[in-house]
Protein backbone atom coordinates (compact mmCIF):
# COMPACT_ATOMS: atom_id res chain seq x y z
CA UNK A 1 0.00 0.00 0.00
CA UNK A 2 1.29 3.44 -0.91
CA UNK A 3 1.84 6.24 1.66
CA UNK A 4 -1.06 8.13 0.06
CA UNK A 5 -3.35 5.19 0.69
CA UNK A 6 -2.15 4.97 4.29
CA UNK A 7 -2.97 8.65 4.74
CA UNK A 8 -6.47 8.11 3.33
CA UNK A 9 -7.09 5.25 5.78
CA UNK A 10 -5.83 7.39 8.65
CA UNK A 11 -8.13 10.31 7.73
CA UNK A 12 -11.14 8.00 7.47
CA UNK A 13 -10.41 6.51 10.90
CA UNK A 14 -9.52 9.76 12.67
CA UNK A 15 -13.07 10.96 13.37
CA UNK A 16 -14.12 7.53 14.62
CA UNK A 17 -11.12 7.38 16.97
CA UNK A 18 -11.92 10.77 18.53
CA UNK A 19 -15.56 9.84 19.11
CA UNK A 20 -14.60 6.46 20.57
CA UNK A 21 -12.07 8.02 22.93
CA UNK A 22 -14.66 10.56 24.19
CA UNK A 23 -17.17 7.79 24.81
CA UNK A 24 -14.65 5.67 26.70
CA UNK A 25 -13.61 8.55 28.95
CA UNK A 26 -17.21 9.47 29.78
CA UNK A 27 -18.25 5.91 30.65
CA UNK A 28 -15.08 5.03 32.55
CA UNK A 29 -15.04 8.00 34.92
CA UNK A 30 -18.40 7.07 36.46
CA UNK A 31 -17.13 3.62 37.48
CA UNK A 32 -13.77 4.65 38.88
CA UNK A 33 -14.37 5.64 42.52
CA UNK A 34 -13.94 3.20 45.39
CA UNK A 35 -11.01 1.11 44.15
CA UNK A 36 -7.72 0.85 46.06
CA UNK A 37 -5.95 -1.80 43.99
CA UNK A 38 -7.05 -2.55 40.44
CA UNK A 39 -6.36 -5.37 38.05
CA UNK A 40 -7.86 -5.55 34.57
CA UNK A 41 -6.68 -8.92 33.33
CA UNK A 42 -10.19 -9.70 32.07
CA UNK A 43 -10.06 -6.57 29.89
CA UNK A 44 -6.90 -7.61 28.05
CA UNK A 45 -7.56 -7.56 24.32
CA UNK A 46 -5.65 -7.32 21.09
CA UNK A 47 -6.37 -4.19 19.07
CA UNK A 48 -8.21 -4.66 15.79
CA UNK A 49 -5.98 -4.83 12.72
CA UNK A 50 -5.15 -1.44 11.23
CA UNK A 51 -6.25 0.50 14.29
CA UNK A 52 -4.10 3.59 14.06
CA UNK A 53 -1.06 5.22 12.51
CA UNK A 54 -0.42 7.93 15.14
CA UNK A 55 -0.70 5.49 17.98
CA UNK A 56 -0.64 7.49 21.19
CA UNK A 57 -1.10 11.22 21.65
CA UNK A 58 -3.06 11.87 24.87
CA UNK A 59 -1.59 13.69 27.85
CA UNK A 60 -2.90 13.31 31.36
CA UNK A 61 -4.94 16.40 32.27
CA UNK A 62 -2.83 18.70 30.09
CA UNK A 63 -3.06 20.64 26.86
CA UNK A 64 -0.46 20.49 24.13
CA UNK A 65 2.23 23.10 24.59
CA UNK A 66 2.79 25.37 21.62
CA UNK A 67 6.05 26.84 20.36
CA UNK A 68 8.95 25.76 18.20
CA UNK A 69 12.04 23.82 19.18
CA UNK A 70 14.21 26.93 19.38
CA UNK A 71 12.50 27.78 22.67
CA UNK A 72 14.11 24.70 24.19
CA UNK A 73 17.57 26.28 23.94
CA UNK A 74 17.05 28.60 26.91
CA UNK A 75 16.27 28.32 30.58
CA UNK A 76 12.72 27.01 30.89
CA UNK A 77 11.49 26.76 34.50
CA UNK A 78 8.08 25.19 34.92
CA UNK A 79 5.31 27.57 35.93
CA UNK A 80 2.12 26.99 37.94
CA UNK A 81 3.26 23.67 39.40
CA UNK A 82 2.93 22.38 42.94
CA UNK A 83 6.48 21.02 43.02
CA UNK A 84 9.26 23.61 42.80
CA UNK A 85 12.74 23.51 41.32
CA UNK A 86 11.90 21.92 37.96
CA UNK A 87 13.79 23.48 35.06
CA UNK A 88 15.56 22.63 31.84
CA UNK A 89 18.54 24.21 30.14
CA UNK A 90 19.50 23.03 26.65
CA UNK A 91 22.60 24.36 24.90
CA UNK A 92 24.36 23.92 21.57
CA UNK A 93 27.95 25.14 21.73
CA UNK A 94 31.25 24.15 20.09
CA UNK A 95 29.73 21.16 18.32
CA UNK A 96 28.19 19.77 21.52
CA UNK A 97 24.51 19.46 22.42
CA UNK A 98 23.83 19.43 26.14
CA UNK A 99 20.58 19.10 28.07
CA UNK A 100 20.58 19.84 31.80
CA UNK A 101 17.54 19.17 33.97
CA UNK A 102 16.67 20.17 37.53
CA UNK A 103 13.77 18.35 39.18
CA UNK A 104 12.48 16.85 42.42
CA UNK A 105 12.43 13.15 43.18
CA UNK A 106 9.37 11.74 44.93
CA UNK A 107 11.21 11.91 48.27
CA UNK A 108 11.61 15.70 47.68
CA UNK A 109 15.34 15.48 46.89
CA UNK A 110 16.50 18.16 44.46
CA UNK A 111 18.30 16.42 41.60
CA UNK A 112 20.25 17.57 38.56
CA UNK A 113 21.06 15.43 35.53
CA UNK A 114 22.67 16.18 32.17
CA UNK A 115 23.02 14.48 28.81
CA UNK A 116 25.34 15.35 25.89
CA UNK A 117 25.99 14.30 22.30
CA UNK A 118 28.30 15.66 19.64
CA UNK A 119 26.79 17.17 16.51
CA UNK A 120 28.24 14.34 14.47
CA UNK A 121 26.84 11.59 16.68
CA UNK A 122 23.48 13.34 16.95
CA UNK A 123 23.20 13.75 13.17
CA UNK A 124 23.95 10.07 12.68
CA UNK A 125 21.47 9.17 15.42
CA UNK A 126 18.62 11.08 13.77
CA UNK A 127 19.02 9.17 10.50
CA UNK A 128 18.02 6.02 12.36
CA UNK A 129 14.43 7.11 12.89
CA UNK A 130 11.66 7.99 10.45
CA UNK A 131 11.21 7.16 6.78
CA UNK A 132 10.47 9.19 3.66
CA UNK A 133 8.08 8.80 0.76
CA UNK A 134 11.12 8.91 -1.53
CA UNK A 135 12.51 5.77 0.12
CA UNK A 136 9.20 3.97 -0.38
CA UNK A 137 9.00 5.21 -3.98
CA UNK A 138 12.54 3.99 -4.72
CA UNK A 139 11.68 0.59 -3.29
CA UNK A 140 8.55 0.42 -5.48
CA UNK A 141 10.63 1.36 -8.51
CA UNK A 142 13.06 -1.43 -7.70
CA UNK A 143 10.17 -3.89 -7.42
CA UNK A 144 8.61 -2.90 -10.74
CA UNK A 145 11.90 -2.85 -12.64
CA UNK A 146 12.99 -6.19 -11.17
CA UNK A 147 9.64 -7.79 -11.93
CA UNK A 148 9.92 -6.82 -15.59
CA UNK A 149 13.50 -8.01 -15.79
CA UNK A 150 12.86 -11.36 -14.09
CA UNK A 151 9.65 -11.96 -16.07
CA UNK A 152 11.44 -11.48 -19.37
CA UNK A 153 14.36 -13.65 -18.26
CA UNK A 154 12.04 -16.46 -17.09
CA UNK A 155 9.98 -16.46 -20.32
CA UNK A 156 13.15 -16.59 -22.41
CA UNK A 157 14.40 -19.66 -20.56
CA UNK A 158 11.13 -21.36 -19.66
CA UNK A 159 7.35 -21.05 -19.50
CA UNK A 160 4.76 -18.62 -18.16
CA UNK A 161 4.66 -20.66 -14.96
CA UNK A 162 8.38 -20.01 -14.53
CA UNK A 163 7.64 -16.31 -15.01
CA UNK A 164 5.01 -16.34 -12.29
CA UNK A 165 7.47 -18.02 -9.90
CA UNK A 166 10.02 -15.34 -10.69
CA UNK A 167 7.49 -12.59 -9.98
CA UNK A 168 6.53 -14.23 -6.68
CA UNK A 169 10.20 -14.33 -5.67
CA UNK A 170 10.60 -10.62 -6.45
CA UNK A 171 7.46 -9.76 -4.48
CA UNK A 172 8.73 -11.79 -1.53
CA UNK A 173 12.04 -9.94 -1.61
CA UNK A 174 10.17 -6.62 -1.79
CA UNK A 175 8.17 -7.48 1.34
CA UNK A 176 11.39 -8.41 3.17
CA UNK A 177 13.06 -5.13 2.18
CA UNK A 178 9.99 -3.08 3.07
CA UNK A 179 9.66 -4.61 6.54
CA UNK A 180 13.38 -4.18 7.16
CA UNK A 181 13.21 -0.52 6.14
CA UNK A 182 10.42 0.11 8.64
CA UNK A 183 12.11 -1.99 11.36
CA UNK A 184 15.41 -0.14 10.99
CA UNK A 185 13.62 3.22 11.30
CA UNK A 186 11.53 2.44 14.39
CA UNK A 187 8.31 1.23 12.76
CA UNK A 188 6.47 -1.98 12.14
CA UNK A 189 4.26 -2.98 9.23
CA UNK A 190 1.08 -4.53 10.55
CA UNK A 191 -1.54 -6.58 8.70
CA UNK A 192 -3.60 -4.38 6.44
CA UNK A 193 -0.47 -2.40 5.51
CA UNK A 194 -0.76 -0.12 8.52
CA UNK A 195 2.54 1.42 9.62
CA UNK A 196 2.88 2.13 13.36
CA UNK A 197 5.64 3.09 15.75
CA UNK A 198 7.51 0.08 17.10
CA UNK A 199 8.01 1.37 20.63
CA UNK A 200 9.61 -1.85 22.01
CA UNK A 201 12.01 -1.77 19.05
CA UNK A 202 12.82 1.90 19.68
CA UNK A 203 13.51 1.15 23.34
CA UNK A 204 15.85 -1.75 22.58
CA UNK A 205 17.82 0.16 19.95
CA UNK A 206 18.23 3.17 22.27
CA UNK A 207 19.63 1.36 25.31
CA UNK A 208 23.29 2.02 24.34
CA UNK A 209 22.59 5.67 23.53
CA UNK A 210 20.97 6.26 26.94
CA UNK A 211 23.52 4.24 28.93
CA UNK A 212 25.53 7.38 29.91
CA UNK A 213 22.37 8.86 31.42
CA UNK A 214 21.59 5.60 33.23
CA UNK A 215 25.11 5.69 34.70
CA UNK A 216 24.53 9.29 35.82
CA UNK A 217 21.35 8.21 37.62
CA UNK A 218 23.28 5.30 39.12
CA UNK A 219 25.84 7.73 40.56
CA UNK A 220 23.05 9.80 42.09
CA UNK A 221 21.58 6.65 43.61
CA UNK A 222 24.93 5.61 45.04
CA UNK A 223 25.69 9.06 46.46
CA UNK A 224 22.25 9.37 48.05
CA UNK A 225 22.01 5.69 49.04
CA UNK A 226 18.84 5.15 47.05
CA UNK A 227 17.14 1.81 46.82
CA UNK A 228 15.57 0.47 43.59
CA UNK A 229 12.25 2.27 44.15
CA UNK A 230 13.91 5.67 44.64
CA UNK A 231 16.14 5.12 41.62
CA UNK A 232 13.17 4.32 39.40
CA UNK A 233 11.39 7.32 40.92
CA UNK A 234 14.29 9.62 40.00
CA UNK A 235 14.08 8.61 36.34
CA UNK A 236 10.29 8.83 36.31
CA UNK A 237 10.06 12.22 38.02
CA UNK A 238 12.59 13.68 35.58
CA UNK A 239 10.65 12.44 32.56
CA UNK A 240 7.28 13.50 33.97
CA UNK A 241 8.13 17.00 35.14
CA UNK A 242 11.36 18.25 33.53
CA UNK A 243 10.53 17.11 29.99
CA UNK A 244 7.75 19.35 28.64
CA UNK A 245 4.64 17.79 27.14
CA UNK A 246 4.24 18.53 23.44
CA UNK A 247 2.90 16.39 20.58
CA UNK A 248 5.42 15.75 17.79
CA UNK A 249 4.29 16.28 14.18
CA UNK A 250 3.43 13.27 12.05
CA UNK A 251 5.65 14.57 9.23
CA UNK A 252 8.88 16.51 9.65
CA UNK A 253 11.42 17.46 7.00
CA UNK A 254 9.86 15.05 4.53
CA UNK A 255 10.06 12.13 6.97
CA UNK A 256 7.23 10.21 8.62
CA UNK A 257 7.68 10.23 12.40
CA UNK A 258 4.54 8.45 13.58
CA UNK A 259 4.17 11.25 16.14
CA UNK A 260 7.18 10.00 18.12
CA UNK A 261 10.56 11.53 19.00
CA UNK A 262 13.39 9.03 19.53
CA UNK A 263 14.63 9.16 23.15
CA UNK A 264 17.91 11.06 22.70
CA UNK A 265 16.15 13.69 20.62
CA UNK A 266 13.46 14.10 23.28
CA UNK A 267 16.21 14.74 25.82
CA UNK A 268 18.08 17.22 23.64
CA UNK A 269 14.90 19.08 22.69
CA UNK A 270 13.28 18.99 26.10
CA UNK A 271 9.82 17.78 25.11
CA UNK A 272 7.68 14.86 23.96
CA UNK A 273 4.28 13.21 24.33
CA UNK A 274 3.21 10.07 26.18
CA UNK A 275 4.76 7.44 23.90
CA UNK A 276 7.91 9.54 23.47
CA UNK A 277 8.30 9.94 27.23
CA UNK A 278 7.58 6.25 27.86
CA UNK A 279 10.22 5.21 25.33
CA UNK A 280 12.67 7.63 26.97
CA UNK A 281 12.05 6.33 30.51
CA UNK A 282 12.26 2.69 29.38
CA UNK A 283 15.48 3.34 27.43
CA UNK A 284 17.10 4.64 30.63
CA UNK A 285 15.71 2.04 33.04
CA UNK A 286 16.41 -0.83 30.65
CA UNK A 287 20.16 -0.38 31.17
CA UNK A 288 19.91 -1.87 34.67
CA UNK A 289 20.43 -5.62 34.86
CA UNK A 290 17.30 -7.55 35.67
CA UNK A 291 14.91 -4.70 34.90
CA UNK A 292 11.67 -6.10 33.50
CA UNK A 293 9.45 -3.61 31.73
CA UNK A 294 6.41 -3.73 29.47
CA UNK A 295 4.59 -1.10 27.46
CA UNK A 296 0.86 -0.70 28.06
CA UNK A 297 -1.26 0.68 25.23
CA UNK A 298 -4.79 1.95 25.77
CA UNK A 299 -6.83 3.82 23.15
CA UNK A 300 -5.07 7.12 22.46
CA UNK A 301 -2.51 6.74 25.26
CA UNK A 302 0.66 4.84 26.15
CA UNK A 303 2.37 4.07 29.45
CA UNK A 304 4.48 1.31 30.94
CA UNK A 305 4.73 -1.09 33.85
CA UNK A 306 7.60 -2.51 35.91
CA UNK A 307 7.84 -5.98 37.39
CA UNK A 308 7.43 -5.84 41.14
CA UNK A 309 4.94 -6.96 43.77
CA UNK A 310 2.23 -4.29 44.07
CA UNK A 311 1.91 -2.40 47.33
CA UNK A 312 -1.51 -1.57 48.76
CA UNK A 313 -3.27 0.85 46.43
CA UNK A 314 -0.92 0.28 43.46
CA UNK A 315 -2.45 -0.09 40.02
CA UNK A 316 -1.04 -3.06 38.16
CA UNK A 317 -1.55 -5.49 35.31
CA UNK A 318 -0.76 -9.17 34.89
CA UNK A 319 1.54 -10.36 32.12
CA UNK A 320 2.50 -14.02 31.73
CA UNK A 321 1.27 -14.71 35.25
CA UNK A 322 3.36 -11.95 36.88
CA UNK A 323 2.31 -8.62 38.33
CA UNK A 324 3.61 -5.40 36.77
CA UNK A 325 3.07 -2.08 38.55
CA UNK A 326 1.98 0.73 36.24
CA UNK A 327 4.13 3.80 35.59
CA UNK A 328 2.75 6.97 33.98
CA UNK A 329 5.62 8.88 32.28
CA UNK A 330 3.52 11.40 30.32
CA UNK A 331 3.20 14.08 32.97
CA UNK A 332 2.85 16.85 33.78
CA UNK A 333 1.25 15.16 36.80
CA UNK A 334 3.79 14.07 39.44
CA UNK A 335 2.70 10.44 39.84
CA UNK A 336 4.74 7.83 41.71
CA UNK A 337 5.04 4.25 40.40
CA UNK A 338 1.75 2.48 41.04
CA UNK A 339 -0.32 5.62 40.47
CA UNK A 340 -1.99 6.59 37.19
CA UNK A 341 -4.11 9.57 36.21
CA UNK A 342 -7.90 9.61 36.16
CA UNK A 343 -8.11 9.44 32.37
CA UNK A 344 -5.70 6.51 32.20
CA UNK A 345 -7.63 4.58 34.84
CA UNK A 346 -10.86 5.13 32.90
CA UNK A 347 -9.25 3.94 29.67
CA UNK A 348 -7.89 0.81 31.33
CA UNK A 349 -11.45 -0.08 32.32
CA UNK A 350 -12.84 0.76 28.88
CA UNK A 351 -14.48 -1.70 26.53
CA UNK A 352 -11.43 -1.88 24.25
CA UNK A 353 -9.18 -2.91 27.12
CA UNK A 354 -5.42 -2.60 26.74
CA UNK A 355 -2.50 -4.21 24.98
CA UNK A 356 0.79 -5.22 26.62
CA UNK A 357 4.04 -4.96 24.64
CA UNK A 358 7.11 -6.46 26.38
CA UNK A 359 10.21 -4.29 26.05
CA UNK A 360 12.69 -7.02 27.04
Amino acid sequence: MTPAAIDIIYNLMKSHRVFALFSLLTAGLFTLAGYLSWQWESKLVIYPVGRDLPRFQAAEDDEEEEGDEEAAYEEAPRQNREEKGTAQRIRHENGILEARYNFLNFNKDKLTISFTMTDRDYGSYLTGYGYSDTELSNLNKWQNATRQKEWAKALKKGSKADGNKALAAVDWEYDVRLKELFRSRGFTLQPGNMVVCDIPGVVKSNLPFLKPLALAFQKISTDKEYGPEETVGAVLSMVQTAIRYKIPPMMEGGRHTGGLLPPARALLNGWGDCDTKTALAASILGNWSGMRLVGVAVPGHYLMAIRRIPAKGDTFVNYNGLEYVLIEPAGPAWLEPGTVGRNTAALLQGAEGYKIEPFF
